[in-house]
């Protein structure tokens, strides 16, 4: 077979290719911009191939002729017939070929709905269609892990992110709200739970991973935030407009007083997502504060910095990061904090009562550590890793666990080195406690054990530290979560049966 070469024209799937088409583009736009004819031309905006033009019937009409005209010398040719013109005068003087033409704004720009409110809903609820189909594959799969891990990263708020950014969320709130619904809908059939969309755990699966949720954004919540990110990131000079006034107004009203935001709108980046920030603030410290100590002491350590990380690990049974359908749906309802059983009443864990059922729970060792690693660091002790798991829903901790992240996982760190710091010495040891609380929060020394393991393992794997360190604590925290479901099917196994004894 012959080799087929690359001869003219911009080719697809060259990554230099939307460069060289917009280094010539630019050319033409410029041409637009400077014709005495298009001096009336109010708007002159393209994204690669596609373009806007707006303002007078004649300053468009020649703005068309200029491209008509000298286009082709540059390899560029409009197409009419893809082509769509809206105004309310007449529009016989533009050329017969754009079929598509209207007299009222209701019109489709680039993945946009232009129009009413009506319009905009209704164009939102159509493109919902695709979604609602893998929606319902969702709820077919046997996989719980799998269907949540899919929903929050391919169904649910990306799948509106681009209209949630062009368009004005007044327009589209009641058609997001529908979004949400479905999205709430196809989680509770795939994890086979009873949770009201107005229950404070489905108001914290809502939540951000690093917040302590699931990852589970309203679309119609956060695109006050996606719509004022757009409009300060590309069109400043519309922060007049009423759309973006009525936007502000309404994300003012989902902050606190602290956070709110006033015209004109800051142009620095990552804007939006520093107001889905501020809207996720004001949501935690809602769930924080109408909840009991238990509640908050939950919220504050699974917040904690890792303590997601097993939400974030791809299943795969090769790879022992799998979890069954009971232990997800265990592991689900102890990090939202919901009703196990009637038996078990809340999600609270005994560790006195789990002992050997799983890892909630400290073992009396006569031996100062788990682990000794001879060679750990150059020319430093032997490293005495010392594995403890603690709950911060402790009587002894409780009340500090719930003010203060952490708490329980610093209480029994300072534990540990009160132990065994005298004995490790004396052996010519370095006493390294690792410690997790039940909910994910790591002790301090962990994460400065963590952080020099992954810059090893990067180093002999020729990978990136935050990579090996993603991977450590994400099977770590993923087998924290499956041991305390275990526990929990354990201890409803033995409840059972005294019941019915």
């Amino acid at each position: 077979m012959g080799m087929l070469r690359s001869a003219t024209g911009v080719q697809q799937g060259d990554p230099l290719g939307p460069l060289l088409f917009s280094l010539v583009l630019h050319g033409l736009i410029l041409k637009i911009a400077e014709d005495d004819m298009c001096g009336e031309l109010l708007f002159n905006k393209w994204y690669l191939d596609d373009g806007v033009l707006a303002g007078t019937s004649l300053s468009v009409r020649a703005a068309l002729d200029v491209i008509s005209s000298l286009g082709p010398s540059l390899g560029l040719y409009i197409n009419f017939a893809k082509c769509e013109v809206f105004g309310k005068a007449e529009l016989s003087a533009f050329p017969s070929e754009i079929t598509k033409r209207y007299h009222t704004p209701q019109l489709e720009i680039l993945g946009a709905p232009i129009g009413n409110e009506e319009f905009c809903n209704n164009f939102v609820i159509n493109k919902q269609s695709s979604v609602s189909f893998l929606l319902q594959q969702l709820q077919g799969l046997e996989n719980p892990q799998l269907a949540l891990a899919l929903l929050r990263k391919c169904a649910a708020f990306c799948k509106m992110t681009h209209i949630s950014r062009v368009t004005p969320p007044t327009l589209i709130k009641s058609s997001l709200s529908e979004f949400d619904d479905s999205i709430h809908h196809c989680f509770t059939e795939c994890l086979a739970l009873n949770l009201s969309p107005q229950s404070s755990g489905w108001k914290q699966a809502c939540l951000s991973l690093s917040r302590g949720g699931l990852g589970l954004r309203s679309v119609a919540v956060h695109s006050t935030a996606a719509y004022l990110g757009s409009v300060s990131s590309s069109s400043p000079d519309l922060a007049s407009s009423h759309y973006v006034i009525d936007a502000l107004n309404l994300f003012n009203l989902q902050v606190s007083a602290e956070d709110t935001v006033s015209i004109p709108l800051p142009t620095k980046s990552h804007f939006q997502h520093d107001l889905s920030q501020r809207i996720e603030n004001c949501q935690f410290h809602a769930l924080y504060n109408s909840g009991s100590l238990a509640d908050r002491a939950r919220l504050l350590s699974i917040s904690s910095a890792h303590a997601s990380s097993w939400l974030q690990v791809v299943p795969s049974p090769r790879q022992g990061c799998d979890m069954a359908t009971s232990e997800m749906q265990w592991g689900i309802k102890w990090w939202l904090g919901l009703p196990l059983t009637p038996e078990l009443g809340r999600a609270l864990l005994n560790p006195k009562l789990e002992a050997g059922a799983g890892l909630g729970h400290e073992r009396r060792l006569t031996r100062p550590a788990d682990i000794l690693i001879p060679s750990w660091s150059n020319g430093d002790k032997p490293a005495a890793i010392d594995v403890s798991i603690t709950s911060p829903l402790k009587s002894n901790i409780l009340s500090e666990a719930g003010v203060v992240a952490g708490a329980a996982a610093r209480q029994t760190e300072e534990r540990k080195h009160t132990c065994n710091d005298t004995i490790c010495s004396e052996l010519g040891w370095k006493c390294v406690p690792l410690v997790v609380e039940t909910f994910g929060a790591w002790g301090r020394t962990a994460g400065q054990f963590f952080g020099e393991l992954a810059s090893r393992l990067a180093a002999q794997s020729h990978s990136s530290k935050t990579t090996m360190l993603n991977n450590i604590y994400g099977r770590l925290s993923l087998i924290l979560v499956r041991a305390n479901a275990r526990a929990f099917n354990a201890r409803l196994a033995t409840t059972m049966d005294l019941l019915e004894g």
